[in-house]
């Protein structure tokens, strides 16, 4: 194109078709600048150059023939846009923009797909939603399907209709991992989807899907602590992004169940452990289920009246022999149901306690195939349920298991992916069993695997 354009001195370029991202005077300016003329009509003028918009009426898509034969040449309005933007200088832009407040050449120059993605950001963030939501008016709807369609995931859309659904900024919040991104959005209204009385706990609008999401920056952190909210609070408890100031900050203003939140927390402080060890029971059961466990820390729990929630943490596996020792009941029950625990201290508790811990242990994610066949041959009603529910079980026990047809254990064997293909689409004939199917990974790889995808 700048060959062409240097080849034609005072040449006219025309313009057929619909110019939405700038305005006849911004392109006019910009050719002059080029030592060029603008056109957008056709009538017998010399043309050095033609620009071709997708959208043409049927007169301009003939014109475009005749000036093709006639050997004129054409690039599409995309590839223009691109050459206009690369003579575009930033910095004044912007300058422009701010002192002129112009909404509809922001609006504009948001749709133009050719600005790198920083410069985009800082359009973005200028644009003033009107004090309406993200798909509220048309100039918001047209700014939210540009920025969706600039950062909604790497491999675009499956499905065209997700550029225009409420949910699909929610999910760019919750699963971007550029921070300059995630920062723009708390410039948008707080957009807010509605969740289901099982999904209360995660994030319902824009505010807090970024407070989850662990790419966010400092700045972005401030500005949500800036809010006060205890929902956003709720969030950021358990994100590993905040320093130990900003969580000593939510600690002082936390309820109980922010406190759980933040019991989550893969960085919390040894200040904060301490602090969280001495709260409600609720808050302790987190702390000690989720938290990494080191010498350090077993130390200050080792005596600690709720030792028995510890059971549950999948970082014990080294202090298990300590743990053990201490012959402490309700510790060993939650012991027995965890996958850290290896085949010879399952054979242990097994020992030491027999059939009332033997349904936890026919649950224990890392079951011991021969402790599998031993609690197997018990036909205890609990145990047996714990093994059908179980992807550990060995596969030839969920067979037996499948072909007893009893409905109550069908439940148990529809929802694990462990189980063969054959026995999930005999499940498939029952109605009752079709929701559970759906959430069993094996099946759903089968269904997509069945329809080329």
């Amino acid at each position: 194109m700048k060959k062409i354009l240097h080849a034609h001195p005072g040449g006219t370029v025309l313009f057929l078709g619909r110019v939405t991202h700038f305005t006849p005077e911004e392109l006019c300016f910009f050719l002059e600048e080029q030592g060029m003329v603008y056109a957008d009509r056709y009538e017998g003028q010399e043309v050095a150059l033609l620009v071709l918009s997708s959208l043409l009426t049927p007169q301009e898509e003939q014109i475009s023939y005749d000036l093709y034969d006639a050997g004129i040449p054409d690039v599409t309005l995309e590839q223009f846009e691109r050459y206009y933007t690369q003579h575009l200088k930033p910095q004044t832009l912007l300058m422009s923009l701010k002192l002129s407040q112009d909404q509809d050449r922001v609006q504009r120059l948001l749709g133009n797909e050719a600005f790198e993605d920083h410069f985009f950001l800082k359009l973005f963030e200028m644009f003033d939603w009107g004090g309406e939501g993200i798909h509220e008016r048309d100039e918001n709807r047209d700014v939210t399907i540009s920025f969706v369609k600039r950062f909604f995931r790497p491999d675009g859309f499956r499905d065209p209709a997700m550029v225009y659904a409420p949910t699909t900024v929610m999910i760019i919040a919750k699963d971007s991992s550029d921070p300059k991104v995630l920062e723009a959005i708390l410039t948008m209204p707080n957009h807010e989807i509605k969740t289901s009385r099982y999904e209360q706990k995660k994030p319902k609008n824009l505010k807090e899907a970024v407070a989850f999401n662990p790419h966010i920056a400092t700045a972005t952190i401030r500005k949500l602590l800036a809010y006060n909210d205890p929902s956003i609070d709720y969030f950021l408890a358990s994100n590993s992004a905040l320093l130990a100031e900003d969580l000593e900050r939510i600690y002082q203003r936390a309820d109980t169940q922010t406190k759980q939140m933040m019991a989550h927390n893969a960085l919390l402080p040894e200040s904060l452990f301490g602090k969280l060890l001495e709260e409600d029971v609720a808050v302790q059961q987190s702390l000690l289920s989720y938290q990494p466990i080191d010498l350090r820390r077993l130390e200050q729990v080792i005596l600690h009246p709720q030792i028995a929630y510890i059971g549950a943490n999948g970082s014990i596996a080294k202090y298990l022999p300590q743990l053990l020792a201490l012959e402490h009941e309700a510790l060993d029950r939650v012991l027995a149901a965890n996958g850290a625990v290896a085949a010879e201290y399952q054979e242990l508790l097994y020992h030491r306690h027999g059939e009332d811990i033997a349904a936890a242990l026919a649950s224990n994610s890392a079951l011991d195939e021969r402790m599998a066949w031993e609690l197997y041959r018990q036909e205890q009603p609990e145990i047996i349920a714990a093994l059908a529910a179980n992807p550990s079980t060995p596969r030839e026990i969920l067979d037996s298991l499948c072909e007893r047809e009893e409905r109550t254990l069908n439940r148990c064997l529809a929802a694990n992916p462990s189980v063969d293909l054959y026995w999930l689409r005999q499940f498939q004939l029952d109605t009752s069993l079709v929701r559970i199917l759906a959430e069993n990974e094996t099946y759903g790889k089968s269904i997509l695997k069945g329809l080329g995808l």
